[in-house]
């Protein structure tokens, strides 16, 4: 029998079903090249040519697809072909256009990462320096996260237990889950007593203040209103409800309550009760947190390691803000110049948050 360790890692609650055998790294002591003027570097990461053409439904239904390799807006046309293939749209007889609308508007309120470069000839150079970039917040994570939900939904079949309109939301929770993202942590904003740590009283403030946004864009602009499509206030409710909780699963700080009711649930010969509302919750708050943090399950290497740059490079620039401003620096959000300290960071990420949760939910669906 599985023995479970609940420990602590890098101040996130976590839990171990067994203890790893130690693994040897070979030390690689490469210095990362710097990019542009700035002191943040971001040389790692890969240069790709960017493409142009939308996937078929083929292409993006496989562990393998890596959105990454797009030009951004085409990945507006990938997430609706993930509606379309639960014929969504139609379903529920949201205007093809306004949806297409509300994603382009999404993409537009995530931060630019450092593919991006402004040819905008009215941005001034002021502008430009003071653009925050999100690395790994941005829109790619965005579609990355909404493809493994895609995933875990309809290959891993945990689309069983659901109805269409918590599919539907679960989601549409996945593409908005980090929108507005500044590239810092819920505690950066509990450290400095910020407004919105004050609005949502220190507790999941990213993610609050992200399903607040997501509502304001439809409340805004009739444009981009996807879900007035919801004539039935109980249905609108209810999809609403369930999108909230999705995101608000992604809080590192629930984690380990999150491993814990899986492992609960595992434990039963009926894992879920399909008519329980509780039940489904749990499962689209579920899926939503394995997406959230798979990266480093990508089955393609060079993939994950990507994303473990991108994340580093933003943990890199907090780390920086923090001693500029006095504040106390997370221990592992420091020194992350060299790729073995991205290394040793990224297989702690695994083996304390990634590999349990998967482990348990591989027994779940």
């Amino acid at each position: 029998m599985t023995q479970t360790f609940q420990t602590t890692w890098n101040g996130v609650d976590v839990v171990l079903l067994e203890e790893s055998p130690p693994l040897e790294q070979r030390r690689m002591n490469r210095r990362r090249s710097r990019f542009r003027d700035d002191d943040e570097d971001h040389g790692w990461l890969r240069k790709l040519e960017l493409r142009r053409d939308v996937p078929k439904i083929e292409e993006i239904r496989d562990w393998s697809f890596d959105p990454l390799e797009f030009e951004e807006t085409v990945l507006v046309s990938v997430f609706i072909e993930m509606l379309d293939y639960y014929d969504f749209i139609e379903t529920f007889q949201i205007d093809r256009e306004v949806m297409r609308r509300y994603c382009l508007a999404v993409m537009e309120r995530h931060n630019k990462d450092c593919y991006y470069d402004d040819d905008d000839e009215s941005t001034t150079k002021e502008e430009k320096t003071d653009r925050v970039l999100c690395e790994y917040h941005n829109w790619y994570h965005a579609i990355a996260c909404s493809h493994s939900v895609f995933m875990l939904l309809s290959v891993g079949e945990a689309d069983r237990y659901l109805e269409k309109t918590e599919i539907f939301a679960c989601l549409m929770g996945a593409l908005i889950h980090d929108l507005d993202h500044p590239g810092t942590n819920n505690d950066f904003e509990t450290k400095r007593e910020t407004s919105l740590a004050a609005r949502y009283e220190n507790d999941a403030v990213l993610e609050r203040h992200s399903i607040s946004e997501t509502f304001v864009l439809c409340e805004d602009d009739p444009e981009l209103d996807w879900l007035s499509s919801f004539r039935d206030e109980k249905t609108r409710n209810h999809i609403q409800r369930f999108l909230t909780e999705s995101v608000l699963a992604t809080d590192p700080a629930r984690h380990a309550s999150i491993v814990n009711k899986a492992l609960a649930h595992s434990r039963q010969d009926c894992h879920f009760d399909i008519e329980s509302v509780e039940d489904r919750l749990f499962i689209c708050g579920l899926v939503l947190h394995c997406a959230d943090i798979s990266n480093p399950s990508h089955p393609v290497f060079a993939v994950a390691a990507d994303w473990a740059i991108r994340v580093t490079t933003e943990f890199s620039r907090q780390a920086k803000k923090e001693r500029a401003l006095g504040l106390d620096v997370a221990e592992f959000m420091e020194g992350l110049d060299s790729q073995y300290k991205i290394a040793k960071l990224q297989i702690g990420f695994f083996r304390f948050m990634v590999k349990p949760l998967f482990k348990t939910v591989a027994t779940l669906f």
